[in-house]
């Protein structure tokens, strides 16, 4: 999540200097074009990553959410 947040940021960071908000000028433009690049390159990967992490959490903590889940209907028995 936290690098999705970053990547946002950097990309609106970048549309404000595409759009002359923090200045004006082509150096600004180039500058922002470059930002919003980099940024929308943030979050295209965040999300490929979320799920990778996630399964992977999945797969780690599956056997005792399983165990527990028995305990409490009292199938454990």
């Amino acid at each position: 999540m936290t690098l999705g947040i970053i990547g946002t940021l950097i990309f609106g960071t970048g549309m404000c200097f595409g759009l002359s908000v923090f200045g004006t000028g082509v150096i600004f433009m180039v500058i922002g074009v470059l930002l919003g690049i980099v940024g929308a390159a943030v979050c295209i990967i965040n999300y490929p990553l979320y799920k990778k992490l996630l399964k992977k959490g999945k797969e780690k903590y599956a056997f005792e959410i399983l165990e527990l889940a028995k305990e409490i209907t009292g199938e454990a028995q």
